[in-house]
């Protein structure tokens, strides 16, 4: 059992990094059709993307954990758990949020890598919520876990809206340039007033899942036992 999750965390790792990369490689190809200037400021945009930076640290720690089951019976780290259930936070607050906010926008023609986009956000929010779920090795989680999840989101956040601001977007012209429409305050009449409620809402969402994955590591299950030292 370890060995079979411990290679369908490997597998789905290496699908985490391909997808990032093949959307990468189409839209550096899509940027450059286009006549951008700033390509670099194009990839920093790229990984600025919440769905782009979960996936790495996803990536990672799937790596990661698939190591720690090869290493034979027992528990993993505390702190590795801790950090999983972060992931697994971010990536199915990912996959809600663009399964029921953003699905239906259309990106450029060109842009679009299905395959991809579906990776990302259907196949791996599915898959990581199984793992956590399934997968041997597994410690509980301490409620406390909850609050340090919601830091890196509310970082990004700030980081967005203190960028955004000083950011061109190439693709309109406009000398500003934000992720995620429901963090532009130019995309509604509401303004940052709209933002702040989304982001409020969002910050909930991630509160929430947090405490549910937290909820599920807590319940019905013995801890197992320690690594060897």
């Amino acid at each position: 059992m370890r060995r079979l999750f411990a290679v369908t965390r490997a597998a789905a790792a290496v699908a985490m990094v391909a997808a990032v990369l093949g959307q990468l490689r189409v839209s550096l190809q899509f940027w450059v059709d286009r006549g951008d200037r700033h390509i670099a400021v194009d990839v920093a945009n790229f990984f600025s993307y919440f769905t782009i930076q979960s996936s790495l640290l996803l990536a990672v720690v799937l790596a990661v954990g698939a190591g720690l089951l090869l290493r034979g019976p027992g528990a993993e780290p505390g702190a590795f758990s801790a950090l999983r259930a972060a992931a697994t936070t971010y990536t199915v607050v990912t996959g809600l949020v663009y399964n029921v906010l953003l699905r239906g926008i259309p990106l450029p023609a060109g842009l679009e890598q299905q395959w991809s986009n579906e990776v990302l956000h259907l196949i791996a929010p599915v898959y990581v919520l199984l793992d956590w779920l399934l997968a041997p090795g597994r410690r509980p989680v301490r409620w406390r876990v909850v609050g340090w999840t919601a830091v890196y989101p509310v970082l990004w956040v700030v980081y967005t809206l203190v960028r955004a601001p000083r950011v061109l977007d190439e693709a309109t012209g406009a000398p500003y340039w934000y992720p995620y429409p429901f963090l532009d305050p130019h995309a509604t009449a509401g303004g940052y007033s709209a933002v702040a409620v989304w982001v409020a809402v969002l910050a909930g969402l991630v509160t929430v899942v947090a405490g549910g994955v937290v909820a599920i590591s807590r319940r019905g299950r013995a801890p197992a036992r320690p690594l060897p030292s």
